[in-house]
């Protein structure tokens, strides 16, 4: 799973799966996806600031039927 096909694969976006999720319960494999958020804000006319950080996760199965290899 990539993030993007116009972007370049990455190691915190996407999966390689290494074997077919045959045998595996339901015949998937379960993840969980989790996105962080930071955010950092200023209120100059107030003097206040702060950081705010927000996570979110959400679990998925994926059915995988075919790996191939490339030497």
């Amino acid at each position: 799973m990539a993030c993007s096909m116009a972007l370049p694969m990455s190691p915190d976006c996407g999966h390689r799966y290494e074997r077919t999720a045959a045998g595996k319960p339901g015949e998937r494999y379960a993840g969980r996806a989790t996105a962080t958020w930071t955010v950092e804000w200023t209120a100059p006319a107030l003097g206040d600031a702060g950081t705010l950080t927000e996570t979110r996760e959400t679990p998925f199965t994926v059915r995988v039927v075919e790996v191939q290899v490339l030497n």
